[in-house]
């Protein structure tokens, strides 16, 4: 007898998702922030950084590690810039926050970036990335991370995972929409073959002696995009995330964050929102925009960035967001932790 998946509609999901952050101390902003963001990702299959990670979360904001009501502070330091200090909360609101001034900015000047310090972990950088595009702006985010990820050719990490996303907006159709990690995988991801039993593909992730393994149970890191032939690649862009949300942020660099933990404080992030009629027509941007899509259909089998994420969303919007029995017993046990009904 074939099993059958064990689905959840994204609605029941942020449900419990509000409850469990909410017993754990989050102000409402921040819950509903967080929950958004979440499932952002397990909408469009991006399973690492969707609703799994929600025990953590909840454990971030009941061991201290989060300020569970942080005073988050605005400011405008240049006419095109804003400034965002979260106050050691979790890092969505202030990162959603951070995106809707760029993008307010763009819509004056053409172009609005914006830096988010005293943060921590925020999830899915193509959430806020998206929020921009859904706004009419191309979004682009990027952060540095916990150094989890050896640099090209090196046996001790230097990088984090630091995610890079850019989206591009387009009516009537699922636009242009990259989001990466700058390692192999995410280390979310090898938690999650943890929890599910899985093998990790290989050249993706080392264990303790400085070897690829596929054993996610021996792998204490993650190799560079590129793997062990062309990891110089991925390092390189670990560097761009560190730029802009280390160095420019003021905040800690990945050398200096807990890869481990993934809950540490004083973490920078960095935003930008584009206008793309400062430059050319609104009309003819979208014309070069699907012109560039179209492209790929001449190729049947291949897709822009964000293909496989807009298929996988349908087919969740439709049918549910997969609960594999791993998750489904760490969010129960969630829910005994927080005393709230098991209500998925």
């Amino acid at each position: 007898m074939t099993k059958t998946e064990r689905r959840v509609s994204a609605e029941k999901l942020a449900a419990f998702s509000f409850s469990i952050l909410a017993s754990a101390g989050a102000d409402q902003d921040c819950a509903e922030a967080t929950t958004g963001a979440m499932l952002h990702a397990s909408l469009l299959g991006v399973d690492s950084h969707g609703i799994r990670l929600l025990p953590f979360y909840a454990d971030c904001l009941r061991d201290g590690i989060c300020n569970p009501k942080p005073d988050i502070k605005v400011t405008h330091p240049r006419r095109s810039a804003v400034l965002v200090d979260a106050d050691d909360g979790l890092g969505h609101l202030p990162t959603y926050r951070a995106m809707d001034e760029a993008c307010a900015i763009a819509r004056d000047t053409g172009i609005g970036m914006g830096a988010v310090i005293n943060s921590t972990h925020f999830g899915a950088a193509g959430a806020y990335a998206l929020a921009a595009a859904n706004a009419g702006f191309i979004g682009f985010v990027t952060c540095n991370s916990g150094a989890f990820v050896v640099p090209f050719g090196g046996k001790t990490p230097i990088h984090g995972t630091s995610p890079i996303s850019l989206a591009a907006p387009l009516t009537g159709r699922d636009p242009y929409f990259l989001d990466m990690a700058t390692s192999s995988i995410p280390w979310n991801r090898v938690m999650r073959y943890r929890t599910e039993g899985l093998a990790l593909p290989p050249d993706a992730a080392l264990d303790g002696n400085g070897n690829y393994t596929t054993d996610p149970h021996s792998a204490v890191c993650l190799g560079p995009v590129g793997g062990s032939s062309f990891g110089y690649k991925g390092a390189a862009l670990a560097g761009l995330a560190e730029v802009l949300a280390g160095m420019l942020t003021g905040m800690r660099l990945s050398i200096e964050q807990s890869g481990i933990l993934l809950g540490d404080t004083k973490v920078g992030h960095f935003v930008m929102a584009i206008d793309p009629t400062t430059f050319i027509p609104g009309e003819i941007f979208a014309e070069r925009h699907a012109t560039y899509l179209d492209g790929f259909k001449a190729q049947p089998g291949t897709m822009p960035a964000g293909g496989p994420e807009w298929a996988r969303r349908v087919d969740r919007d439709a049918k549910g967001i997969p609960l594999p029995d791993g998750l489904y017993k760490e969010l129960k046990t969630a829910s005994e932790k927080a005393k709230v009904d098991f209500a998925i």
